[in-house]
Formats: C-alpha cells, sequence, structure tokens
C-alpha cells in the first residue's frame, strides 16, 4: 500500500442494514468508518435510499455533514460515486469473489486511499485490504527496486520524549547539514518517503510526527506555531540532529517554520516552504471571491473541527493567524533565505475559486510579492503540480535541495 498517499486515509463502510446486489443496494442505514493509515478513526452513518429510481446515498463523519455522493454509478461488479469534505474525492470500487467492494478513492492530485464496502455482518475489524485491486484502480505502480536507507518498520521510527510526551522521528544518511521534513496538517512523516529515501543518500534527513500526528503522543499544551517550534527544537535535540539545518515544511506548517527560523535563525541555512498558507491569504480569497472563500473555508474549518488526535487544535491555531490576517510576535518576511515553492495546476471543475486558473494565479502573486519583500526570497513556480509539488515532482525538490547542500 502507498504509504505517501496525499488522502492519507484508508476508508472502510460496512453496512448495519441492507445490502448490494448486482445493481441494487437496498435502502436503509450503512455505518462506516473512515481510518487513518496509523489507525485512528472516525466513524461514519450513510443513508442509502432511492428517489425517482435513482439511487442516492448521503453519509455523516461523526456530527458533521451531510455528504451527498454525487455521480453514483453502479453495475453488476463496481460501484463509483465523488463527495466532498473540503475537496472532491473520487471512488471506484470492484466487487470482489467474497462479496466485498474493495477499491480507490482519489483526490484532484493524484494522491489516493483505500476503501472497502462490506455486505450485512462483516466485522470492520476483520476486513483485509486487497492491495494489488486498490492500487490497480489508483494506477499505482511501485517505484524501482532500491537499496533502502529508512528503517524497515518506517514510517515507525525512534523516539524522542520531549514534555513528558513521545515524539515518532526517523532520521537516515549523515553529512553536514541536517534537511528537516515538515509534514503539513494532518500528515504523518511517511509523506516524505521518497525525498526523505534520496535526500539521505548525501545527507542527514530527519522526519517526524509533530504532536498528535501520526504516531506521536497528543499533547496538553496548546498547538500554537511556537509551541510546535520548540518542540521540533527538543526532538532534534533527543535525536542528536546538530544544525545548520535546511527546514522543508509543506502547506500549514510553514507557520511553524517561520516560527522555528525566528527562534533559531543563526542554526537555519535555509527554509524551503512547499505550498505555504499565509497570514493574507483570507484577504485575497474574499477580494476574488468572498463567497467562494466564505463556502469553502467554512467547510473546512467544520470537517477539521471533527478530527482526533492533534489535528483539530492545530487547524483551529492555523485558522486564527488567518481569520486574523496577521502573525501576531513575528515579522512578516523570513529574514534566512528561503524558497517559496508554489503549485500552479488548475482544475477544469474547480469546487472553489481557489481551483481555478484566475485563483492559481493570485495565489502564485500572493506568494511572489511576499517573496520580494525578504532579504533572501527566491520563488519557484511547478506548473504542473498540484498542491503535493514533492509528491508530483519530487525530483525538483530534491535537485533544489540538493543545490542549496553543493
Amino acid at each position: 500500500m502507498n504509504r505517501k498517499a496525499v488522502c492519507n486515509t484508508l476508508l472502510v463502510l460496512c453496512m448495519a442494514a441492507g445490502s448490494a446486489h448486482a445493481q441494487l443496494m437496498q435502502e436503509g442505514q450503512w455505518l462506516g468508518r473512515i481510518i487513518h493509515l496509523t489507525g485512528r478513526y472516525m466513524d461514519t452513518v450513510n443513508e442509502v435510499r432511492y428517489e425517482d429510481g435513482a439511487l442516492a446515498i448521503t453519509m455523516r463523519v461523526n456530527n458533521y455533514g451531510p455528504f451527498e455522493f454525487e455521480q453514483i454509478r453502479l453495475t453488476p461488479d463496481s460501484l463509483s460515486f465523488a463527495w466532498q469534505p473540503s475537496f472532491e474525492l473520487k471512488c471506484t470500487l470492484k466487487l470482489l469473489p467474497d462479496g466485498v467492494y474493495q477499491g480507490a478513492c482519489m483526490d484532484p492530485w493524484g494522491g489516493f486511499g483505500g476503501i472497502v464496502l462490506g455486505p450485512p455482518g462483516t466485522d470492520v475489524d476483520a476486513v483485509a485490504l486487497h492491495e494489488e485491486t486498490i492500487e490497480r484502480i489508483a494506477g499505482w505502480t511501485p517505484p524501482p527496486v532500491e537499496e533502502p536507507l529508512l528503517v524497515p518498520e518506517y514510517p515507525q521510527g525512534k523516539t524522542a520524549i520531549v514534555g513528558e510526551k513521545e515524539f515518532n522521528f526517523v532520521a537516515a544518511g549523515s553529512g553536514p547539514v541536517t534537511i528537516i521534513l515538515e509534514a503539513g496538517l494532518g500528515d504523518h512523516l511517511g509523506v516524505w518517503e521518497d525525498l526523505h529515501q534520496r535526500l539521505a543518500r548525501s545527507t542527514r534527513v530527519i522526519a517526524y510526527d509533530r504532536a498528535g500526528m501520526g504516531l506521536s503522543e497528543v499533547a496538553d499544551t496548546p498547538r500554537t506555531p511556537e509551541q510546535m517550534a520548540i518542540e521540533l527544537r527538543g526532538v532534534l535535540r533527543e535525536a542528536g540532529a546538530a544544525g545548520p539545518y535546511v527546514l522543508v515544511a509543506h502547506a500549514e506548517s510553514a507557520f511553524m517554520a517561520r516560527r522555528f527560523a525566528s527562534l533559531y535563525g543563526s542554526d537555519i541555512k535555509a527554509l524551503i516552504l512547499i505550498e505555504p498558507h499565509h497570514e493574507n491569504q483570507a484577504a485575497m480569497w474574499r477580494a476574488l471571491s468572498e463567497v467562494s472563500w466564505n463556502r469553502y473555508w467554512n467547510q473546512k474549518k467544520a470537517f477539521y473541527s471533527q478530527l482526533s488526535g492533534g489535528t483539530a487544535d492545530e487547524h483551529a491555531a492555523y485558522a486564527a493567524i488567518i481569520d486574523g490576517g496577521s502573525f501576531p510576535g513575528l515579522e512578516a518576511v523570513p529574514t534566512v533565505p528561503t524558497y517559496v515553492l508554489s503549485a500552479g495546476r488548475s482544475r477544469s471543475d474547480p469546487s472553489w475559486v481557489g481551483e481555478s486558473v484566475l485563483g492559481r494565479r493570485h495565489w502564485a502573486n500572493l506568494h511572489a510579492t511576499w517573496v520580494r519583500a525578504m532579504p533572501e526570497g527566491h520563488h519557484l513556480v511547478f506548473p504542473a503540480s498540484g498542491p503535493y509539488i514533492h509528491h508530483e515532482d519530487p525530483d525538483g525538490v530534491a535537485r533544489l535541495i540538493e543545490g542549496l547542500l553543493e
């Protein structure tokens, strides 16, 4: 199973009442479960019904929703549909000989997670994923086999004790510079696997799970960028990972990376911010389309507020910065060498203005304007990539980092 899946979820749905037939799904309430690769999960309730002869399915995740499944298609041996938590997921399932549907849910940027749909009486915990089916539907092919540098138990690594809490980290390679890989909101260190493996051949690379993410313990302290920066410092100290550092951060984690650089700037060789969120973005989106931004942003905040672990608290801290339009206690621009990477690819059927051609252009312009104010800023646009640039163009990201090492 692809550990780096951007979706980073396994979606397991099992019926509480009703059954699936060759071309008919019985009306009733289906109970489901969304399961993260680390084992955390959220329960779902799915109402299956027919309206004017057409199959309709409505899903609720805990108390969040409802989500109306769209583009539903049922054949004797397959089921497909789309739904939107905060972006569109398109799901395709095949009916296997044991009567269980298995397949994949794809996000707009090429990431996927497994999905299983079982008949009445299915034991959720006993469902075994048919990985070949999931990967074939997702179009995923395994990377070339090479000598692994990462631990066999990856993404489980060693444990650092910081503030009496356990933090999971994986360190590999050696060299005069330490590269830190900082995952975006809700992701665990496994999203960096390809990049981690490649870069570790030339220098020391460390990736870790922030508190409440992946395999790290949930913290009792507020999830502010400053607190998370202090915790990262503790993880590096426990791991024996000395500077100078190249800190690579994705999406929302750019807030924490900037705070880390302001606290420990003398140890920072460079910041690499991939699709970084910014305190001025709400004003920009509202000016472009207030209705579209408010609908998207409110839906996203409601969704993240339901998540377990540290995700909900972390997103609330980021949202406060974005909604407030400022980053209290931090200078507007980093003073260390900073590389900002923007994704340029739009969608032909955008669900909100940020996915449109115009939205992508404004997003890149926001980054470019920010970079021009930096004493040592660099802006790179990846026209063919979506927000997970390090997945879609890992060679481009790796070459940038390797160039800094030289």
